[in-house]
């Protein structure tokens, strides 16, 4: 997998520097009880700067969305190109994509919240997002399959409805696991079983 270069200018990396204290301060009030004065003063910023920046609470709250969304598509990125077979980076990489998007969430008193505010605010920035991830790892499933890393003795979909049918499958544990350690555990073992079923043999 190809590196992503970063290429920000000065003001997008103060955006990025707002949305990842704004992150934290949703995550600790939930949506309902920030102010808009409670993330400017945390980013140590005035209000007016603030607005400069964003229209209002639920334009601040899209960014951080999108701005969590991204980190955590580099990070699989990342983690893809390292060593390992292409079930354990797959494994890899869902796991560090999700350690930035949902744990943070999930792990925050107002969690359900602020998953229902991303969902009603942010449900087009969402799917797109998801849309991103689910073509980088199919990317992968297709490379390795391409360059003899699996060998494959059924595949009855496409790579990509493969991967597909996987991030269902994951978002579904999210609603009935009973901590982050669970969770991991779920996902790692559901990755497993997806790969066992379409018969794929890893030459590493």
């Amino acid at each position: 997998m190809k590196k992503v270069k970063s290429n920000k200018s000065q003001k997008d990396e103060k955006r990025e520097a707002v949305f990842a204290v704004a992150g934290d301060v949703f995550a600790r009030y939930g949506f309902r009880r920030t102010a808009m004065n409670d993330i400017a003063q945390a980013a140590g910023i005035s209000r007016p700067a603030l607005y400069l920046m964003v229209e209002n609470k639920e334009d601040l709250f899209s960014g951080v969305v999108t701005f969590r969304f991204n980190q955590g598509i580099d990070k699989a990125i990342s983690t893809l190109s390292k060593s390992g077979s292409i079930a354990e980076r797959i494994t890899a990489a869902i796991l560090a994509f999700e350690k930035i998007f949902y744990e943070p969430v999930a792990e925050s008193p107002h969690g359900a919240e602020l998953m229902d505010m991303s969902i009603s605010i942010a449900a087009d920035l969402m799917k797109k997002g998801q849309d991103r991830l689910e073509k980088i790892l199919s990317q992968a499933l297709e490379e390795a399959i391409s360059n003899g890393e699996l060998v494959l003795e059924d595949m009855p979909m496409k790579p990509l409805a493969f991967v597909r049918l996987l991030i269902s499958s994951i978002g579904g544990l999210k609603k009935h696991a009973t901590s982050m350690k669970a969770f991991r555990l779920q996902v790692s073992e559901v990755v497993g079983i997806f790969f066992k079923s379409i018969g794929g043999v890893s030459k590493k």
